[in-house]
């Protein structure tokens, strides 16, 4: 592990400060269609761990050229987008259910720099185990593209679940940035 604590660091910050950068970026750009498959399009649970997955996605367009000879990189990968879908949602729901809060915006960007490094820190301790083989990396293969088509999907058709219901608009999806962004077009006309 002494040899790869920089990919605990490094990845972990820059899956901290990419997804910070993306939760803005869609409203940035003027709600660009195709910015919201990578972005934040509203403030649901799902689309905070796109954000780290995004983020992640961005870190392995890199890190293969430096890390992807390592005989567990898909692996460790495949794992690594895994980790956020389950601390994210685990941390934020476990903290408002054991403190009574409907959110705290501190903790609430906490969890997401938890969530961020647990990612990456679980990258780099699966790049230094004992190589898995083949198999491993079959089924990472798969895992990864199934996050992926789930992660591209589920922007424009989201479940109607907690996870994917913006707790501002009470809508899910692109659908929900479309009415705050008309309810701030009323109150600008009314002023």
């Amino acid at each position: 592990m002494n040899e790869l604590w920089w990919v605990f660091i490094i990845e972990g910050l820059v899956i901290t400060i990419l997804g910070s950068v993306l939760h803005f970026t869609y409203e940035w750009t003027g709600q660009n269609k195709f910015v919201a498959y990578f972005a934040a399009v509203n403030e649901s649970t799902w689309e905070h761990i796109k954000l780290a997955l995004s983020s992640i996605f961005f870190c392995t367009l890199f890190d293969v050229w430096f890390l992807g000879s390592n005989p567990n990189y898909w692996f460790a990968k495949s794992i690594s987008f895994l980790v956020p879908i389950v601390v994210i949602p685990v941390l934020f729901y476990g903290y408002r259910a054991i403190l009574k809060v409907k959110s705290c915006l501190p903790i609430d960007i906490t969890i997401f720099c938890i969530g961020a490094f647990a990612s990456s820190g679980v990258l780099a301790l699966l790049l230094a185990a004992e190589p898995l083989g083949e198999g491993g990396e079959t089924t990472s293969m798969i895992v990864m593209v199934v996050v992926l088509v789930f992660y591209l999907l589920l922007t424009k058709f989201p479940a109607h679940n907690f996870l994917f219901k913006d707790p501002v608009t009470g809508k899910y999806g692109i659908e929900a940035s479309k009415k705050r962004k008309a309810s701030r077009r009323s109150s600008k006309t009314r002023k």
